[in-house]
C-alpha cells in the first residue's frame, strides 16, 4: 500500500461501505501553482486552501512525477507513472484508448461527475469519452480582476451542477482552474495593491529587477483568484448540505510557469502544495505530513475510499 493511502485511508476516523453513504469527491486543481500562504509564503494569500489543510492535512513533500499539464493530470486520472502512460506521458496528445480514467470508473459505479474549467488538457481524449466528466463551463464571470483570467465563472458553474446532478447519486467533481497559468496581466500585482518593495520572494537563480518582481507579484494575482473562486466553491458545497460528506483534494497540477520550476527536472517543478479534507473523517486532523507521497497514489486512494 503506498505512502498516500496509508495517511488517508487508515487515518480515518471510521468509513464502513455498508453502513455510510459514499463519500462525494471533490477534486481542486490549479494550473501551474507552487505557492500559497498555508506553506509560509507571504506574497500570496490563500485562505481557502490554508482552511483545508488546517482542518484535514497538508503534505509538504508531494510530488508529480511530470511537471507539465497533460502528462501530469493522466498521472492523476490512471495513477499509472509517466513510462507507462505511452502517448498520454507526452504534452499536447492523443489519449490511449485502453486507459480508463478513475472518475470513468466512478461514473461505472454509480457516480455523477462533472467539471468546471480545465479537465485532461492539453490533448485529444478518445471520441465519445469524459475522462474528467461533463463540461460545465456555460457560466461565464461577469467581473474578473484581470483581462487574462479565464471568463468561466468556476463557482457558479459548480453550483449548476449541484443543482443538475441526480439526488441520489454521490459525485465527483473536477474543479480545473486555469490560473495562475500564463500569461499575465502586466503589473496586475501593484494594480492591485501589493507592492514591489514588500516582496521577499526572490530565488537565487533569476535577476532580482523590477519586471521580475512585477511578473511574480501578477502570478500571486492569479493564485489568489484560484483561491478566491474556491471559496465560492466551498460555499455552495456547504449551502447545498454535502459538505460533510464530502472528501475534498486540492493540489496543483506542477509548479509555477516560471525558469526552473514548471517543465525541468528539479525539486522546483515537481513538488507541490497538496491539502485534504473530509470532516469528522480524519484523525487528529490538522496534520502536516512530511512523508514522500506521489500523484501516482491518487487514483489508488480514491476507488480505496
Amino acid at each position: 500500500m503506498r505512502s498516500l493511502l496509508l495517511l488517508i485511508v487508515t487515518s480515518l476516523a471510521y468509513f464502513n461501505c455498508a453502513a455510510v453513504q459514499q463519500p462525494n469527491i471533490l477534486f481542486v486543481l490549479a494550473d501551474d501553482m507552487s505557492h500559497t500562504s498555508a506553506y509560509g509564503h507571504e506574497f500570496v494569500k490563500t485562505p481557502h486552501f490554508d482552511k483545508l489543510g488546517k482542518e484535514g492535512l497538508r503534505f509538504t513533500h508531494m510530488y508529480t512525477p511530470s511537471s507539465k499539464c497533460s502528462p501530469s493530470r493522466a498521472v492523476i486520472l490512471t495513477g499509472r507513472n509517466p513510462w507507462q502512460l505511452e502517448e498520454a506521458a507526452n504534452h499536447n496528445c492523443k489519449w490511449p484508448e485502453k486507459f480508463k480514467s478513475v472518475v470513468e470508473t466512478l461514473v461505472d459505479n454509480g457516480y455523477a461527475a462533472g467539471y468546471t474549467g480545465k479537465g485532461w488538457e492539453p490533448g485529444k481524449p478518445p471520441k465519445g469519452r469524459q475522462l474528467t466528466g461533463e463540461k460545465y463551463n456555460q457560466i461565464k464571470k461577469k467581473n474578473r480582476p484581470t483581462n487574462r483570467v479565464a471568463v468561466y465563472d468556476y463557482a457558479a458553474n459548480f453550483e449548476l451542477f449541484l443543482n443538475n446532478k441526480p439526488k441520489d447519486k454521490p459525485f465527483f467533481f473536477w474543479y480545473g482552474c486555469k490560473e495562475p497559468h500564463r500569461k499575465y496581466e502586466y503589473k496586475s500585482g501593484v494594480r492591485l495593491g501589493k507592492s514591489l518593495k514588500d516582496l521577499k520572494f526572490s530565488p537565487y537563480f533569476w535577476d532580482n529587477n523590477e519586471n521580475t518582481k512585477h511578473d511574480i507579484l501578477d502570478y500571486a494575482v492569479e493564485v489568489e483568484y484560484f483561491d478566491q473562486q474556491l471559496g465560492e466553491i466551498l460555499t455552495h458545497l456547504k449551502n447545498s448540505g454535502e459538505l460533510e460528506n464530502t472528501l475534498i483534494i486540492a493540489t496543483s497540477d506542477n509548479a509555477m510557469p516560471f525558469p526552473r520550476y514548471k517543465g525541468h527536472p528539479h525539486e522546483y517543478a515537481t513538488r507541490i502544495p497538496f491539502v485534504v479534507h473530509w470532516p469528522g473523517k480524519i484523525k487528529n486532523s490538522g496534520r502536516v505530513c512530511n512523508e514522500f507521497a506521489s500523484f501516482i497514489d491518487l487514483t489508488p486512494t480514491i476507488l480505496e475510499v
